[in-house]
């Protein structure tokens, strides 16, 4: 049950009730096929001129980056950190594709982040 607090992070405490039935299916009847696997999720994409036609998609799986399966959030953050392809390609549910040129992508961070007043472009967890 590793997506209970996220869960009620983003929805908060009644969020079986307020939490889309695609993602609270997979929490309730999903099984991990490893102790670190983790369901990862684009909940919502920022505004930023790097984004645009990609504004729509929410509560949305991340199945795979340039071409890897992802395990947790801690993997794909690692992924993208370390990418050195041309593109940043993410794989989603229902047959969604996002890709972003990775140099555009990196050098637009910092803006993105000021502009929507993050602190960070991730938590410590995800830095180690």
């Amino acid at each position: 049950m590793v997506l209970i607090l996220p869960m009620m992070e983003q929805y908060g405490k009644d969020y079986e009730y307020e939490a889309p039935v695609k993602l609270l299916d997979k929490l309730l009847h999903s099984m991990p096929q490893s102790p670190d696997e983790q369901l990862v999720v684009v909940s919502q994409v920022l505004v930023a001129d790097i984004n645009i036609g990609y504004e729509d998609i929410v509560n949305t799986q991340v199945l795979a980056f340039n071409g890897k399966p992802v395990k947790n959030l801690k993997s794909l953050a690692s992924m993208v950190e370390s990418c050195e392809e041309e593109f940043l390609k993410f794989d989603l549910e229902y047959q969604q594709i996002v890709v972003l040129r990775t140099k555009v992508a990196k050098e637009a961070t910092l803006d993105i982040l000021k502009t929507h007043c993050i602190p960070s472009a991730m938590s410590d967890d995800l830095k180690t």
